[in-house]
């Protein structure tokens, strides 16, 4: 018979064996743990579309975790379903096709309900659950685990086995950590889609501008335009004015010159946009028959050199109030343009005539006939150039026209702001 010491010493050694066992088999099934979740995390890297995440996932259950089936739902938050979106197994017999696919309500089915509470479930005997949603063949345990992305359930991976009571916690672990590494891919697929998409909007938008930016270009400097300014200086010739025909000349050359430098430019200082609106107004001044005084003001608190704003845009509305506002006045014909700072970014430029205003101009214009309201091409050019700006910088811009009344409520001509945020 063996003696207590020995039966002891026995004892001890069995239960060390037995808990190093256990220990080995513990950090067995921690290492095996860690290497697939590695395994998916690097088996994920390249995967450019959700798409391709997704079934990259449900090919990699099944060889990993010996799975029999897998399917990838994705949220359809709009109609409130999940559609099946990736397989391995059964409902995959075709490489990237599903056989049969099939969307579940959200709340609906083992599937739906984890949609509906964001929590995992592992079911042992579906036979034993009503939720439970037969596919393609009956299959008596169930584990499904949601993809959360922004708070949100994104999508589910949802895996059925033959015999009950298969899925272990171990396997639930694995899958939400799975379902985390998705997540986090998912979140910069989604980035990266949005910063493409972005970029190829932005691209477009610049696209859109260059044209406008011509559009703009020829407009303002339409041959009837340069018809007219070469006939002003031929005729101040021949009519022996030769000062008049050289400031003419020289406006003419400058105003020319400013525009085609500065027309691949979305903004320019505005010591530059000032003098290059001064050229066009001694022009104007020279070009019609009816004289007219203006001014520039530009408020002490601008710098008119390190300040930037958008070339040509204020020219349409001074040609606007020129020829539709004081042209049609007999006499006291004035023109005041105002830049003024009222926020810290903001620039605000005010057109003022005391012209005729709207009504009437649009009332001889249209020989009395009631239609809409006129508008230039340059300015609709101009407001087409505003809504582009606003698109593609990100920045605010408006433009305000009031009618102007005197004291006895006659028309007194018009007012027009344009403000908008400077460039950073």
């Amino acid at each position: 018979m063996p003696s207590l010491p020995y039966i002891l010493f026995t004892g001890l050694l069995l239960a060390a064996a037995v808990w190093f066992v256990l220990l080995f088999f513990r950090y067995r099934r921690k290492y095996r743990a860690e290497a697939m979740l590695n395994y998916f995390a690097t088996s994920l890297y390249g995967k450019n579309t959700i798409e391709d995440i997704m079934w990259d996932v449900a090919k990699n259950c099944i060889s990993q975790l010996n799975f029999e089936d897998c399917v990838i739902y994705l949220l359809d938050e709009k109609r409130q379903r999940l559609v099946q979106t990736a397989a391995y197994g059964p409902k995959n017999p075709v490489r990237f096709e599903i056989r049969d696919p099939i969307e579940i309500p959200v709340g609906r089915g083992i599937v739906g309900a984890v949609a509906a509470t964001g929590h995992a479930e592992i079911i042992g005997d579906t036979s034993r659950d009503t939720r439970y949603i037969l596919d393609d063949e009956q299959r008596f345990s169930e584990i499904a685990v949601p993809i959360f992305y922004e708070g949100r359930v994104y999508g589910i991976i949802d895996s059925e086995h033959s015999h009950k009571y298969f899925y272990t916690q171990e396997h639930l672990s694995l899958l939400e950590n799975i379902a985390a590494i998705c997540a986090v891919k998912i979140g910069k697929t989604i980035a990266e889609e949005i910063a493409q998409q972005r970029e190829k909007e932005v691209q477009l938008l610049h696209k859109q501008l260059s044209e406008l930016r011509l559009v703009s270009l020829k407009s303002q400097m339409n041959p009837h335009f340069l018809f007219n300014c070469l006939n002003g200086i031929y005729n101040c010739i021949l009519t022996n004015q030769v000062d008049k025909a050289a400031s003419y000349l020289s406006n003419f050359a400058k105003l020319l010159r400013m525009v085609l430098t500065h027309a691949e430019k979305n903004f320019i200082p505005l010591h530059e946009e000032i003098t290059l609106l001064q050229h066009y107004l001694n022009i104007e001044a020279l070009r019609v028959d009816k004289a007219f005084k203006y001014n520039i003001q530009v408020d002490e608190q601008i710098d008119a050199d390190s300040h930037f704003v958008p070339g040509m845009l204020i020219q349409p509305f001074l040609e606007n109030a020129i020829w539709h506002g004081l042209m049609p006045k007999d006499h006291d014909r004035e023109l005041h343009i105002n830049w003024l700072k009222p926020g810290e970014q903001m620039l605000l430029c005010e057109v003022i005539d005391n012209g005729i205003g709207r009504a009437k101009s649009a009332q001889l214009r249209t020989g009395g006939l009631k239609q809409g309201a006129y508008q230039s091409r340059g300015m609709q050019l101009c407001l087409e150039r505003v809504e582009l700006y606003k698109a593609l910088f990100n920045t605010q811009f408006r433009i305000d026209v009031y009618d102007l009344f005197d004291e006895e409520g006659g028309a007194a001509g018009t007012k027009v702001n344009i403000s908008f945020e400077m460039p950073i």
